[in-house]
């Protein structure tokens, strides 16, 4: 269960899952997110040992016994809240993973790699195409940093002209270079 070793018998179990069970599915199916690394049926476990964790949070907090709090309309506000904050805890995490995932790609040449991630060159991409000097210093600051892209997925621009020491401007630029020296490969993902 718990840290803390927190006993709750079957029948207290049985209430919380009569009661919260169908709002414990709703929270789990809106999560979402990667089948294999977070699953429906893991966000629904995960979501139940969050209601322990809020019936000992509770017990701890009021000195009550889960009998005297289970029924009372400040358990239900409490118990609520714990959910839905794990909820938007969890989706959170998978946001952020999902946006960096469908964002950048590696050659599989390159995950066996471990020197690659000290130090990124543009060239280990596995690209067949040549960068200007301004567009791999580009997308090497890119590949070395990934705090860079924010959790939208979109370049962070004023964090990198300030890296880089360029204008906005000419940072634009260099990206509309980019994407036009890669243009087939963008058209072929489309």
């Amino acid at each position: 269960m718990s840290k803390n070793n927190y006993n709750i018998s079957s029948e207290q179990l049985e209430k919380i899952s009569k009661k919260y069970g169908n709002l414990i599915y709703s929270i789990a199916y809106r999560i979402g997110g990667d089948q294999v690394a977070n699953s429906f049926e893991d966000s629904t476990q995960n979501l139940y040992i969050s209601a322990l964790d809020a019936c000992e949070a509770y017990e701890r907090k009021t000195g009550k016994t889960f009998d005297d709090f289970f029924d009372t309309f400040e358990f239900d506000k409490y118990i609520k809240s714990s959910l839905w904050n794990r909820k938007n805890n969890t989706g959170k995490k998978i946001t952020q993973k999902k946006n960096i995932n469908s964002h950048l790609s590696l050659d599989e040449n390159l995950l066996g790699d471990e020197s690659m991630y000290e130090s990124a060159d543009v060239s280990s991409l596995g690209f067949d195409v040549s960068f200007d000097e301004e567009g791999k210093e580009l997308l090497e600051l890119i590949m070395n940093d990934y705090s860079v892209i924010k959790p939208s997925g979109e370049l962070n621009l004023s964090r990198v002209s300030r890296e880089l020491g360029i204008k906005k401007n000419e940072l634009k630029n260099r990206m509309l270079r980019i994407k036009h020296v890669l243009r087939d490969y963008y058209d072929e993902a489309e």
